[in-house]
C-alpha cells in the first residue's frame, strides 16, 4: 500500500509519518543526548534484529559543581587538622602562668615612715621564653583617700626571660598610717609570648602591718559641751621617728556648727590648715582652736585632723601620714544668754562714729531646778569703744582687763536662780569719734553656774559690730574758678549758651570701694566732653547721664573732679537760677564692713556762690526786655 506524496499540500506531520513507516527507507542511526550518567535502558533498539534504530550515546563522566565543592571543603578541613596537629606536637613556645613562680618578700611588720626592702623573685619554668616582660609594684602609701597622690606605682622592665631563668628585683617601700593598720602590696607581671601580640599577666599579693606612725596627731578637748559654750581644742603633732621629720601640713575638718573664735597660731589664710615645721625626734608642736557649737541637745559633731606632706598648694595635703577624729556631744545649757545693741545714731545693731551704744544682756534659767552661784562676765574688745567711759549698771568694771562682772556680790538674786527665773543687765559703751579704718566692737559673754546633780555649766556667746562711717559728697558750680575756659554771658541770658564747670568732691570716714557719683542733664544742658578725669567720667547720650567712677578711696582722703557743661536757658528761666543737673547721687561700699552707703545732693544750678562778681551772676536776665 502506498501513499501518494503531494509536494505542496503535504503537511510536516504527514511527511514524518511517511518517513517513519516507509519500508524502503534506509535505517539511520539515532544518537541519544544525555545529561546524566549512563543508565541501562530496557527498550527495543530496532524494528528487527538486523536493523537497530537506537544506539547508545557516550556516558558523561564529568564532576558536578556540588561534588567539586564537597571535595575542596574536605581538603581544607584535612589541611587544618594537619596544621593543628603540627602546632600542638611541634611548637615549643606554649606558656602557662602556673609555670611562672613569683614571690614578694618583705618583713610583715613595718615602722611607719621608714623605708623597708621588698625583694621580688621570679622563675620561668616554661619551655618557652617570656618576651617584653615587666613588673609593677602597686600600693597605697598614705592613710588618706584613694587618689592619685596616695597610690604608688613603680614599674620595672625585665625584657626577655628565658626558660628556667631566674629574675630578682629590689624595691624600697615607705608606708604611712595608723598603728595596727594592714596594707596590701601588689606585684603585677605582664609579658608576651613569641608568635602572639596578646599581653598576659600574673599577680602576687602580700600584706604588711604598720607599727607606730612616724608623725602622729592627737586631739584634746571636751567631748561634751553646751551649745554656745566656748571650748578650746588642741591638736598635737609629734615626731615618733628617730630622725628629724620633713616639713608637713596639718589639716582640720571642722563641723559646720563650729564657729571659730580664736586660733593659736593663725592658720594659712582662707583655710583650716597649718604649716608644721621640721620636728626633731620626739619633738611636738601644738595648735589650738577655740570656738563654740550651735545645734540641739544630743547632737554629735565630729572633728578630724590629718597630718601629711604638702600637696599641690600650701594648704593641701599630698601623702597623709596619720589622722585622728573625735566626737563632741552637744548638750543644752540651762543658763541661756542673749544680747542686743541699740545706738543713738546707728540704731538697732548698728553703730557710727561718736555714737553711744547701749548693750542689753538677758539671762534665763530654762531648767526645772535652781542654778547656784550664777555669774555673768562680759569682755569688751576691739578698737571702737572708748574704754575709760564704759558705764556698767551695778556690775564691776575692770578697766585693765576690759571686763564687767555680775555675781551674787553685786546682784544677790544670782546666788540662787530659781527655775524659769530671768533678768536683764545693761552696759553703755561710747564709740570713738574717729580712728582706724572701720573700727570694730566685739562683746563676749560667759555665764557660769552650778547645779547639784551634774557638773558645772558654762555658756558663752559673742558678737561683733563694725563702726559704719559716712561718705561726704560736695558739689558746686564754677565759672571763673575752673580749670577750663568757660564762655558765655554772665549773668546767663535766655537762648544763649553759657559754659559752666560742675566741681564734685568725695571724702569718707572709712575706706571705700567702688565709689560712683552720677547725675542726669536737663534738656537745655549739653555735655561738653571736657573733664579733669577723662578715664573716670563717662556720658551716656541715651539716658543723658554723667557718671564719675571714683573707684577705691582711702580713709580720710578727698578726691575731686571737674566736668564741663553748656547751659542755654529758656525764656521761662528769666529771673531764676535754673538747675543744670539732677540730684547728684553717690553710691559706695565700705571696704571692711561691706556697708552700702548712699548720699544724694540737691541739683546744681547756675548759682555761682563761691565767686566774686559785680552783679548777681546766678539769675537769668533778659537784657533785651530790660533795654540794657
Amino acid at each position: 500500500m502506498s501513499f501518494p506524496i503531494r509536494n505542496n499540500e503535504e503537511s510536516a506531520l504527514d511527511s514524518i509519518e511517511h518517513e517513519l513507516y516507509d519500508p524502503k527507507a534506509k535505517a539511520r542511526a539515532v544518537e541519544m543526548h544525555r545529561t546524566k550518567a549512563h543508565k541501562t535502558v530496557d527498550l527495543p533498539s530496532s524494528w528487527g534484529d538486523d536493523t537497530p534504530i537506537l544506539t547508545k550515546g557516550e556516558a558523561d563522566t564529568r564532576f558536578s559543581f556540588g561534588t567539586k565543592l564537597l571535595l575542596v571543603s574536605t581538603l581544607i578541613l584535612l589541611f587544618a587538622l594537619l596544621f593543628s596537629f603540627w602546632r600542638v606536637t611541634s611548637l615549643r613556645n606554649v606558656v602557662s602562668a602556673t609555670n611562672i613562680d613569683m614571690n614578694a618578700d618583705i618583713t610583715p611588720y613595718l615602722e611607719g615612715g621608714e623605708a623597708a626592702p621588698l625583694i621580688f623573685t621570679l622563675r620561668n619554668r616554661n619551655t618557652a621564653s617570656l618576651e617584653s616582660a615587666n613588673i609593677t609594684l602597686l600600693y597605697k602609701q598614705g592613710t588618706g583617700s584613694q587618689d592619685e597622690q596616695e597610690k604608688i606605682q613603680e614599674k620595672r622592665e625585665l625584657g626577655i626571660i628565658k626558660s628556667n631563668e631566674y629574675k630578682k628585683q629590689d624595691f624600697s617601700v615607705v608606708l604611712y598610717g595608723a598603728e595596727g593598720e594592714t596594707r596590701d602590696l601588689v606585684v603585677k607581671l605582664e609579658y608576651k609570648v613569641a608568635g602572639s601580640s596578646a599581653t598576659f599577666s600574673k599577680v602576687v599579693n602580700t600584706q604588711v602591718v604598720l607599727r607606730t606612725p612616724p608623725i602622729s596627731v592627737t586631739i584634746g578637748g571636751p567631748d561634751k559641751i553646751s551649745v554656745g559654750q566656748s571650748g578650746t581644742y588642741t591638736f598635737i603633732v609629734k615626731n615618733n621617728s628617730a630622725t628629724t621629720s620633713l616639713p608637713s601640713v596639718l589639716q582640720l575638718t571642722l563641723p559646720n556648727s563650729f564657729s571659730v573664735e580664736n586660733q593659736s597660731p593663725k592658720s594659712i589664710p582662707r583655710s583650716n590648715s597649718w604649716t608644721v615645721k621640721p620636728l626633731l625626734s620626739g619633738e611636738s608642736q601644738t595648735i589650738s582652736v577655740t570656738g563654740s557649737f550651735s545645734g540641739k541637745q544630743g547632737e554629735i559633731a565630729t572633728m578630724q585632723a590629718k597630718i601629711g606632706s604638702q600637696g599641690d598648694s600650701q594648704s593641701e595635703i599630698g601623702i597623709v601620714y596619720a589622722s585622728q577624729s573625735t566626737d563632741v556631744t552637744l548638750r543644752a545649757s540651762p543658763l541661756t544668754l542673749g544680747m542686743t545693741l541699740l545706738a543713738d545714731n546707728g540704731g538697732s545693731e548698728n553703730i557710727r562714729y561718736a555714737d553711744s551704744a547701749t548693750l542689753t544682756i538677758t539671762y534665763n534659767n530654762t531648767s526645772l531646778q535652781a542654778l547656784n552661784d550664777v555669774s555673768i562676765k562680759v569682755t569688751v574688745s576691739g578698737d571702737a569703744a572708748v574704754y575709760n567711759s564704759v558705764d556698767p549698771t551695778s556690775g564691776y568694771y575692770d578697766s585693765v582687763q576690759k571686763t564687767i562682772t555680775w555675781n551674787k556680790a553685786s546682784i544677790p538674786d544670782l546666788a540662787v536662780l530659781p527655775p524659769n527665773a530671768k533678768g536683764t543687765l545693761q552696759i553703755i559703751i561710747p564709740i570713738v569719734g574717729r580712728g582706724i579704718n572701720s573700727p570694730s566692737l566685739k562683746v563676749t559673754i560667759v555665764g557660769e553656774a552650778r547645779v547639784s546633780t551634774s557638773e558645772d555649766i558654762v555658756t558663752t556667746i559673742s558678737k561683733s559690730w563694725g563702726v559704719q562711717g559716712s561718705a561726704t559728697l560736695q558739689a558746686s558750680t564754677q565759672y571763673k574758678n575752673s580749670p577750663f575756659q568757660n564762655e558765655g554771658p554772665i549773668p546767663p541770658e535766655p537762648n544763649q549758651m553759657t559754659s559752666y564747670t560742675a566741681h564734685l568732691s568725695i571724702s569718707a570716714q572709712n575706706t571705700l570701694s567702688g565709689a560712683k557719683a552720677s547725675f542726669t542733664l536737663p534738656a537745655y544742658v549739653t555735655w561738653r566732653g571736657v573733664t579733669s578725669a577723662p578715664n573716670a567720667v563717662t556720658y551716656d547720650s541715651k539716658t543723658r547721664t554723667v557718671t564719675w567712677d571714683a573707684g577705691r578711696l582711702e580713709q580720710g582722703n578727698v578726691v575731686s573732679v571737674d566736668i564741663g557743661l553748656g547751659v542755654k536757658p529758656s525764656q521761662s528761666h528769666v529771673n531764676q537760677s535754673p538747675s543744670i543737673t539732677s540730684g547728684i547721687i553717690l553710691d559706695a561700699d565700705e571696704e571692711v564692713s561691706k556697708v552700702r552707703l548712699r548720699t544724694t545732693l540737691s541739683p546744681l544750678t547756675t548759682s555761682l556762690n563761691n565767686e566774686s562778681w559785680p552783679t548777681n551772676p546766678s539769675v537769668v536776665v533778659d537784657k533785651k526786655a530790660t533795654g540794657n
